[in-house]
């Protein structure tokens, strides 16, 4: 019984054995760089060279503030609720316009109507209708930001409400320029000191690859949604914003 089972195990190691022969000779006979079919080969040329990170932050001041309001009305129809909703958000919106937002920046971000319920008798009973229309809102006149919010919440009335605000910047591009920049000095810097220290030759530049990272600043209002009596004019402040580039690179050995 015991020779039935040895018996294929041999027989397997044997073929690994041929097989690992076999391969061994033609990776003494080929060239490296041209045997793209051998799965050691092409580990070793991946994992060949200085391998760096490189990071580089440009940090800049908001040009644009993204608001993000609407309306939300309730009645006892869907018409109704759809007719008290549109004069609040038209209300809204001609707010906005007078306050020199261009119609291009003003953009629906979501409608909605569902029924509102109540338990009557042991069951849920439909009593009305809740409609809410949300509009994202750029305003590039940033330091306004405050009084534009208060005059479109008043326009809005008690229907108004506030779901978002962050700063942004309208066209990052010179500021991801400036982080990529940074990003391969840093990597190129930390190769050299790498190959120094390790007592190799820095070759050239074969590879390089980037990550970005933009993260816009949020802002949040504690009464954001509620309609204001005081004349004071809600304090917005848009503070800085970090770009930041990240960037692989690998370098070869002389």
């Amino acid at each position: 019984m015991n020779k039935k089972i040895l018996l294929p195990i041999v027989s397997g190691l044997l073929v690994v054995s041929l097989a690992g022969g076999i391969a061994g000779c033609a990776s003494t006979t080929t060239d490296e760089t041209d045997n793209t079919d051998s799965p050691g080969v092409i580990w070793s040329q991946q994992n060949t060279g200085v391998w760096v990170n490189g990071s580089g932050a440009v940090t800049v001041s908001p040009d644009v503030a993204i608001l993000t309001l609407g309306v939300e009305s309730t009645g006892i129809s869907i018409e109704t609720a759809q007719a008290q909703a549109a004069q609040a958000m038209n209300a809204m919106i001609n707010s906005l316009k007078a306050n020199g937002v261009l119609e291009k920046d003003i953009k629906t971000s979501s409608y909605y109507i569902y029924p509102v319920t109540e338990w009557v008798d042991n069951k849920s009973t439909i009593v009305g209708y809740r409609v809410s229309n949300q509009a994202e809102v750029k305003i590039r006149e940033i330091a306004q930001t405050g009084s534009i919010l208060d005059d479109a919440v008043r326009a809005g009335g008690n229907d108004s409400r506030v779901n978002g605000l962050y700063f942004s910047i309208d066209d990052p591009s010179a500021a991801y320029e400036q982080a990529r920049a940074l990003a391969i000095q840093d990597a190129k810097a930390k190769a050299e000191q790498m190959a120094s220290v390790a007592g190799i030759s820095l070759g050239k530049l074969i590879y390089i690859s980037e990550t970005s990272n933009y993260i816009p600043r949020w802002d949040y209002t504690k009464d954001a949604g509620m309609v204001s009596s005081a004349p004071e004019i809600t304090p917005i402040t848009s503070g800085e914003t970090t770009v930041t580039v990240t960037v692989q690179a690998v370098y070869s050995i002389k």
